[in-house]
Order: structure tokens, then sequence, then C-alpha cells
């Protein structure tokens, strides 16, 4: 059996990875046009800011898929032939199975021209070498990478500027009412919601109001995914794939470039490193002759941003029927304990669907919230949760028993009668 990957990013890595545990013998070739291996591109602002250097974020090098027996081809693939099965790269070679794993491509909404985008580790390495020589910067979306970006700069030392087209940042993350406290607790950095740009030139970003100009632009406006080798396929927004990865008969597709059902049967482009590894898993194993399933995603979520912890899992406000939020303290309030705040959210018939949090342990929070979804929990279940007690740990109702009963209580209150 042969196999071809084409991609060597979270998907395409472990794709191979697993097509290979999955088949001894298969005969598996990873196509990768920029020559790294895997490396983490969730890391990417950490290269911005030096925090780490280039080398350190790679975790799989090509030698490395050598030594698994995994033929590494340094290679643009240019055409495949889904009919033929053949990826046509330096050479054309057939192949019995094919897995897609050409991640996304950054999307722009607007003319640009001169500035920089953040996909790849040739666009990390571009940044920090002019960021270096530059005093001020334009972030261009206020996303978690456009957030990230800005506060890799600004441990560069520049005056950063961010602007956001939506009226309240991490708009993919959060409902309005929790961006806001996040938004009070990011000092340093000057934020502009609310902000159409119309133009980028260069050094020059012209919006709708006025207009800026900084040393460096980076946009981060959002991507879309890299369709263009998957003529045969069912493509809308991404290459649509049933659980088993599969997008036509011997041909797999899996992370960015897709197009999946979630958890809650909403149509979603992937877009997180996560689910990608997922699908990557699944994709290889049963191109190599298993037959495994994907889990429809929740699409958890978390970063740390200028030291404070964010995260969300879910459904948002405006797509559940009933929410409460709660500032809680993490441990006892004699002990004097670090604030927290988290939402919750239910559907009309009190199951959880949906949960966001900032501060302390935020992701630890969301990973139990997601865990509720996935079990479709009821508030009240969640409300009578057991949580272990100590002054210097937790205090005796954490933080989701606290807001699970405040969640409880108003949808008591609203529907007049006991849940």
């Amino acid at each position: 059996m042969k196999i071809a990957i084409i991609g060597c990013g979270a998907a395409g890595a472990t794709a191979a990875q697993f097509a290979r545990k999955q088949n001894r013998k298969a005969e598996i070739t990873i196509y990768d046009n920029e020559g790294y291996g895997e490396y983490s591109k969730c890391a990417l602002p950490l290269v911005i800011s030096g925090e780490l250097g280039w080398e350190d974020i790679i975790e799989y090098p090509p030698q490395w898929f050598e030594r698994a027996g995994i033929e590494y081809r340094h290679e643009n693939v240019s055409k495949v032939n889904l009919d033929s099965m053949e990826v046509e790269a330096r050479d054309v070679v057939e192949y019995d199975k094919i897995i897609i794993a050409t991640g996304a491509k950054a999307a722009i909404p607007f003319e640009a021209s001169g500035a920089y985008v953040l996909r790849n580790m040739e666009d990390a390495i571009k940044i920090r070498k002019v960021a270096m020589n530059s005093k001020k910067a334009i972030v261009i979306g206020a996303g978690l990478i456009g957030l990230e970006v800005a506060e890799a700069l600004k441990r560069l030392g520049l005056d950063v500027v961010v602007l956001e087209y939506m009226d309240f940042v991490l708009p993919n993350m959060l409902d309005p009412d929790m961006a806001s406290q996040l938004l009070k607790k990011l000092d340093g950095i000057d934020i502009k919601t609310g902000c159409m740009v119309k133009k980028v030139e260069g050094r020059y970003v012209e919006t709708k109001e006025e207009s800026y100009e900084g040393d460096i632009v980076i946009i981060a406006t959002g991507n879309r995914a890299s369709v263009e080798l998957c003529k045969g396929c069912e493509v809308k927004k991404g290459i649509v794939v049933d659980e088993y990865l599969k997008a036509r008969e011997n041909v797999y597709a899996a992370g960015d470039c897709t197009q999946i059902k979630d958890f809650f049967g909403n149509e979603m482009l992937v877009g997180l490193g996560t689910i990608a590894a997922r699908q990557g898993r699944v994709a290889g194993v049963n191109a190599a002759g298993g037959n495994e399933k994907m889990l429809p995603p929740l699409a958890p979520k978390t970063a740390l941003l200028f030291g404070i912890e964010v995260a969300s899992v879910g459904l948002t406000q405006s797509q559940a029927t009933h929410y409460a939020r709660h500032f809680a303290n993490l441990l006892p309030e004699y002990m004097k304990g670090e604030k927290i705040v988290i939402k919750l959210m239910a559907d009309e018939e009190g199951t959880i669907v949906g949960g966001q949090a900032i501060g302390k342990n935020a992701s630890l929070y969301i990973d139990r919230i997601a865990y509720a979804i996935y079990n479709k929990m009821h508030v009240k279940e969640l409300s009578w949760f057991e949580n272990a007690y100590a002054p210097k740990v937790a205090p005796v109702f954490d933080a989701i028993n606290v807001v699970s009963q405040a969640l409880l209580l108003k949808m008591r209150r609203g529907n007049g009668r006991n849940i």
C-alpha cells in the first residue's frame, strides 16, 4: 500500500505518524513545501518575541520522518489527480491512498500591499526581523492571532495599535460582556474596536474614520481553506469530509483545509491545531486500513494574553437560551485568592451548551465545562458537582459550582417553576 500525505502541519504530520503505527509495511510519503518538518504554529508569536528560537518549536524535523520509515519530500505539490490517484511535484507518483492536509491561507477582506501575515515559519522570521528595527506596529484584527502578535511586538518594545472591525475583542471566542472584562485587563496596548479598515499600503492603514501609520503592519483577519488541489472533492468553504475524514473513495482530508460539523450540528471550518491533530490521527489510521471515527468537536480554545488566561467552549450567549456570569474567588475570601470570571450557557431544557472564563486556571474550568457538554449534563447536576476543598487550594464551592447555582436560580425565576 502506498500512501501520500500532502502537508506537514499538525494534521499531515499526525496522519503520517498514525498511518505508520497502523500499518508497518505501508509505503508512506509526506510532501512538505516548507522544509522544516512539523512545528508548532501556535508558538509562532513566541518566535516573533524572541522567547523561543525558530529551532525550538520544531517538534518533528525531516530526519524524524526518515527514521520512522516515512519518505519526506521537501517539494511543492502542483497538482493532484484524484481519478488516477497521482501526485505531481518534482515528478508524478501514483498512490493507493491520498491524505490532503494543505491547511489554510490568510484571508484579507480589503485591498492590501506591503503588509505581513502570520501563517508559517517564514512569516514569523520576517516579522521579527522587521520588528527588531521598528518602533511602532499596527495589527489589524483582535482575534487570538492578532492579540498574540500584538503581545509579541509589545515584548520587543514596540508601541502597538490594534484595529478590530467588531465592537469587542476575540469575537470568535467571547461574548461582548466577557470581552469587556478582558479589555479592562489588557494594559499597555491601544485597542480600537468598531474600526473598519478600507486599505493597507505599506506602512499606511486607511480606515473608515481615520488613517494610521506604523513601521510594520500585520494583518490577522482570519483564514481561508487551501482547497486548490482538491478538484473532484465536495468543497464548500473547505473540503467536506465525513466522520471517517473521507472526502471521496481512497481520499482523506484533515486540518484547516476541511469543513466539518461540530457537536451541535453546525458547519465549521477547522482552524484549531487540537482538532487538526485529531483529524490527522483518524485520517492516518483509516488510510492505512483502520476504521476510526472522529468525534464531533466542541472547539475549546484558550490563550494566555498579557499574563491573563482566557478560555471558551461551546455555544455563545446569542446561540444559547439561558446564561449566567459570575465572579468567584479561586481561594476562600480569607485567603485573598485571585478572582476569576466565568460565564455558563444552557439551552431551554437546562442542558449545558457553552462556557467562557477569564482568569487563572481558565482553561481547566473550560475543560470541565467541555466534559459536561459532551455528557449532556444538566445545570442542576453541575451545580451539585463536588469539588475538593482546602483553604490554600480551593474554596468549598468552586467557581464552576457557584456559576452553575447562579444559572439554576436564574432559570427557576425565569420559568416560574422548579428545575
